[in-house]
């Protein structure tokens, strides 16, 4: 006894030193780092006519400077430098450097000199160190022990007239040129008593109101390529951290120097990545700040570029007599070259690929950023120039500067589209591609951001995100106040072709004819246009040659066209629906007046307006369809419930009947489910690097059992409203800020475990509780008055429940894991709303599908429980294998099913079978001994991995696991063949394993017969 209360203490004390952990995570997260810096009143704003990059004159004659390969960083950066005061003036020195940087600086010269007609000459850098280096004022010296010196001696080197060098050099330069040393950081013991942080906000107090005010740039100290741009420009420059490695003091001090500037601006360079997390964090962070990126930061000589061709006109090549294109019976693909929005590509990788043969043989979209006719038009006119009819050119990400249009300030996006249209004009662009804050899920869009790009720059098409595939809604036609304009997902060539034909495989085999439409993203950094067109090839064999690669322009041509043949094929194939016509009489009358004004805007030239009204006509008969699966659904599950009161009234049992649900088990259990998934939605809804903490709170749930333990000491007849009040604080913390959602796993784990405890529930209630939560959780929309009656719903039941738990002396306590998971496996109706195989097969997309997932969750265990109290004697066992190998049925009926009605009954029957298993594992389990409040528990925990298991694109298992064979790839697109699987699984091993219990049974009853051996 004494040994047993030893455990539980120090169980305790383990629990409590836990929770303490988590509560002071808590606590740092939301004090210690800053939150969002709110948009200072007068805060000034670039205006959207006003170019932010400088003009300057060229001189005469260039002089190309040639620069040793292992030229150290304190002589690179005393050269770029130099250009930097010398072109500031005058544009003539360039740098022809033979490594180290994004193209080749001795190639670009060649073409300078030959489009621009160019007079350059070519001298050493000691030669050109020579002749300008007494231009410079004097020295500014940075100290290599201190990175961020050299930032901070940037922007004093722009400001003195200086050169920037480290102290190798600036002995050398004052000794021979008699320049003085102006600032030498590490002889500033005001400069040097101060980290990086305190630096650079010392910076900009005293330096940035000096600096030009409409450029900033993010740069590690190590980079030293743009430096002459930005000594030329003035440019403030500064580098911290960013992402889940930042301090709150790094991430305080970057929207510091990010709201000192104005808004409207562009940032100028990039940073380190070891964890993925910066990019979006950054670009969020900017974009919040109404501003934008540019990502750059080893393309040489831009101080010298943005002098060249600023006045020209860059106008695309046009097709030599492009034909009218002709909607077929086909997949329709461009092959999208993504990343042109960052300088070192267009200038490197880029012109890599652009000089492979295969180009000018096949269409291909290339990405690139419009801002170049100002920053650098050599570089866009390069392309220009050498282009062939098959090579077309759009905005890439976000339009004119990367950022995320959904996390603009307020006032902020407008402005910018507005700025993208004047340089969509002046780079003949008419697609833009957007992209916003990348969570390891499918990329959302709210409709006033794409409305804002239609109204703001009318483009001809807009392409969505470098995501892995669409995943529930892939092509619509945005309409804004004034115009419309179609929109397509983008679908990622990330890893492999088994990957890509392993994904759109499985979307083909979905769809049931008629055209196709695929935008398909090369990731050049691992494939080139090779393997693209490849990859094209492999499907059109796969597809019989009814693949067709085309240019953007005639893409959404043709997506118009199909919008309206689309909508009228599925109106003709409805009209002769009794049902649809006469209980959704209004839709359908208003799907046909769509239809007819569709003609009346075809037979006016207007196809995108036909195209838009036929899209909402198309958006009421995806209406209908869903409306007739629900309808249907419950008449299924009314007729279950009729034959099973039949049965039931015809049975000659001598039972007392079915058990009845109480109220107060089955409210709490769904009251703290919902909570739960509202918090869970919230950690989910943040950036992908908070995903760590749904993993720690799976880890730290086991917690919950000695705090149950100590409650019921504390508290002995008010623990469950005690912990019904503990989950609702933890619940609230984790939707304030997901650092807290480990709290909320426990807390609510908490509360089940101390209501069942008193009132233990039954297979029933636990397996609706789950599903009516989950259910309520993903539905709902979060708000104070529904987490005000979840609140109320949590903890009224435990007013009536008082005592201490109920005693609990099992001989042998049963493992909760196969239960837990088989109950788990009755909440993947959640998969409905989340793969775009799916929603091929269900004709209908978006909030739709998220409406059929929450019904399923409910009308299925609804239905497994009627199925199970028809026949409440048949063994659980037999009714657990049974209902898992019925799922394995179901799941073949839903890849062979097509159409909304037939697919969501395929549906309802997997998985009613998952739930009929689910409830009668509990009873199983129960009857074993097992609390039915540990199984609930263990289900719980398999509840995020589940969702995250569901969100996550597949392609993550292919980038950071292994790369898969095309059968798995299919599989990991198509979620039912993946729960058969499970559930095959399942009932062989629960079959299995109960074969291994019999014959261990008879082994011990035939012991037992045969009794002591006689002496």
């Amino acid at each position: 006894m004494s040994s047993s209360l030893a455990r539980n203490h120090r169980a305790l004390r383990i629990a409590g030193a836990v929770l303490a952990v988590l509560m002071i995570s808590v606590f740092v997260a939301n004090v210690l780092w800053p939150g969002p810096a709110p948009p200072a009143v007068n805060q000034p704003r670039m205006p959207p006519s006003q170019s932010p990059f400088p003009t300057f004159a060229l001189a005469p004659v260039l002089h190309a400077a040639r620069m040793d390969a292992d030229a150290n960083l304190s002589m690179r950066l005393l050269m770029t430098s130099l250009q930097g005061i010398v072109n500031r003036m005058a544009v003539e020195l360039y740098l022809d450097l033979p490594a180290g940087v994004a193209g080749n600086t001795s190639q670009m010269l060649s073409y300078l000199a030959v489009r621009y007609n160019l007079t350059y000459d070519v001298v050493s850098a000691q030669a050109a160190i020579d002749a300008f280096v007494r231009r410079a004022a004097g020295v500014v010296v940075y100290d290599p022990s201190r990175p961020e010196s050299i930032d901070i001696g940037t922007l004093l080197a722009a400001q003195l007239n200086a050169v920037l060098a480290g102290p190798d050099l600036a002995g050398w330069l004052s000794g021979r040129y008699a320049l003085p040393i102006l600032f030498d950081y590490a002889q500033r013991r005001d400069w040097t008593s101060l980290d990086a942080v305190g630096a650079y906000d010392r910076a900009l107090r005293e330096l940035y109101p000096r600096a030009y005010p409409y450029l900033l740039a993010i740069l590690p100290p190590d980079r030293w390529a743009i430096r002459d741009y930005l000594v030329q420009t003035g440019t403030f420059v500064f580098y911290l951290t960013q992402g889940i490695l930042a301090s709150p003091a790094e991430t305080a001090e970057t929207m510091r120097i990010l709201a000192a500037a104005p808004r409207g601006i562009p940032i100028l360079g990039w940073f380190n990545s070891p964890t993925l997390t910066e990019e979006n964090s950054f670009v969020q962070m900017a974009s919040a700040a109404g501003k934008f990126v540019v990502g750059v930061q080893d393309v040489p000589n831009l101080s010298v570029l943005t002098a060249l061709g600023r006045n020209e006109t860059h106008r695309q090549v046009s097709p030599s007599a492009p034909p009218v294109p002709v909607l077929e019976d086909k997949t329709y693909v461009v092959l999208g070259i993504p990343d042109g929005d960052n300088l070192d590509f267009a200038a490197g990788r880029m012109w890599d690929l652009w000089s492979e043969p295969v180009r000018g043989t096949i269409p291909f979209a290339w990405s690139i950023n419009p801002l170049l006719v100002d920053l650098a038009p050599p570089l866009l006119d390069r392309y220009y120039d050498s282009a062939t009819p098959l090579d077309r050119f759009l905005a890439s990400p976000s339009g004119a500067g990367y950022l995320y249009p959904d996390y603009t300030g307020p006032g902020d996006l407008s402005p910018f589209v507005n700025f993208t249209k004047r340089y969509l004009n002046a780079a003949d662009m008419d697609v833009v591609w957007l992209l916003n804050a990348f969570a390891a899920s499918e990329i959302t869009y709210t409709s006033g951001s794409l409305s804002a790009y239609v109204d703001g720059s009318r483009p001809a098409g807009i392409v969505l995100d470098y995501d892995d595939q669409p995943r529930t809604r892939d092509a619509w036609v945005q309409a804004g106040t004034q115009a419309v304009a179609p929109v397509i997902r983008s679908t990622h060539f990330w890893t492999t072709a088994d990957n890509v034909l392993g994904k759109i495989d499985t979307a083909l085999d979905s769809e049931r004819g008629g055209p196709n439409f695929l935008w398909l993203t090369v990731y050049t950094f691992r494939f080139d246009l090779n393997d693209a067109r490849a990859l094209v090839g492999e499907l059109s064999r796969r597809m019989g040659g009814n693949l067709e690669v085309v240019t953007p322009s005639a893409f959404f041509d043709l997506l118009r066209a199909n919008f309206v043949r689309t909508a009228r094929s599925r109106f003709d194939a409805m009209a002769g629906d009794p049902i649809a016509s006469f209980l959704f009489s209004g839709m359908m009358e208003s799907a046909k007046v769509r239809l007819q004004e569709a003609d009346a805007s075809l037979s006016a030239g207007d196809a995108n307006r036909a195209a838009y009204v036929s899209y909402l006509a198309l958006e009421d008969l995806r209406s209908v369809s869903s409306a007739e699966a629900l309808l249907a659904s419950l008449t299924v599950l009314l007729v279950a419930g009729a034959l099973a009161y039949l049965a039931h009234r015809s049975s000659r049992s001598d039972d007392d009947g079915p058990e009845r649900i109480r109220f107060g088990v089955l409210v709490i259990v769904t009251a703290a489910v919902a909570l739960l998934v509202f918090a869970l939605r919230e950690a989910l809804d943040q950036n992908f690097w908070t995903y760590p903490t749904i993993l720690v709170a799976i880890m730290m749930a086991g917690i919950h059992r000695p705090l149950s333990r100590w409650l019921d000491r504390a508290y002995a007849t008010r623990a469950p409203t005690a912990a019904a009040l503990a989950a609702l604080v933890f619940v609230a913390l984790a939707i304030r800020t997901s650092a807290a959602f480990p709290l909320a796993v426990i807390g609510v784990l908490l509360a089940i475990d101390a209501y069942l405890a008193r009132r233990p529930g039954t297979s029933s209630e636990v397996l609706l509780g789950l599903g009516f939560g989950t259910a309520i959780g993903f539905l709902g929309g979060f708000d104070l008055p529904t987490f005000a009656v979840l609140s109320i719903l949590l903890v009224l039941p435990t007013l009536t429940v008082n005592g201490s738990p109920v005693g609990y002396t099992p001989r042998r306590r049963p493992s909760a894991l196969i239960p837990g998971f088989v109950l788990a496996l009755s909440l993947t109706p959640l998969s409905v709303a989340y793969y775009y195989s799916l929603a091929l097969r269900l004709e209908f997309q978006g909030g739709a599908l998220l409406t059929i997932a929450g019904t399923l969750l409910v009308l299925a265990p609804t239905l497994a429980i009627v199925a199970r109290r028809t026949h409440p004697r048949i063994d659980p066992m037999v009714s657990e294998v049974a209902g898992l190998a019925l799922a394995v049925v179901f799941s073949g009926l839903v890849l062979l099913s097509h159409g909304a009605v037939p697919t969501v009954l395929a549906f309802l029957g997997l998985f009613a079978s998952l739930s009929y298993a689910a409830v009668a594992a509990l009873d199983r389990f129960a009857a074993q001994g097992g609390q039915l409040g540990r199984a609930l528990a263990t289900a719980i925990l398999f509840l995020p991995l589940i969702v995250l298991f569901i969100r996550m694109p597949p392609i993550v298992f292919s980038l950071t696991i292994l790369r898969l064979p095309e059968v798995i790839e299919s599989a990991l697109y198509a979620p039912t063949v993946l729960v058969a699987a499970l559930a095959l699984l399942l009932a062989l091993g629960i079959g299995l394993l109960q074969r291994v219990r019999d014959a261990l049974g008879k082994d011990y009853d035939r012991e037992a017969h045969r009794g002591p051996e006689g002496p």
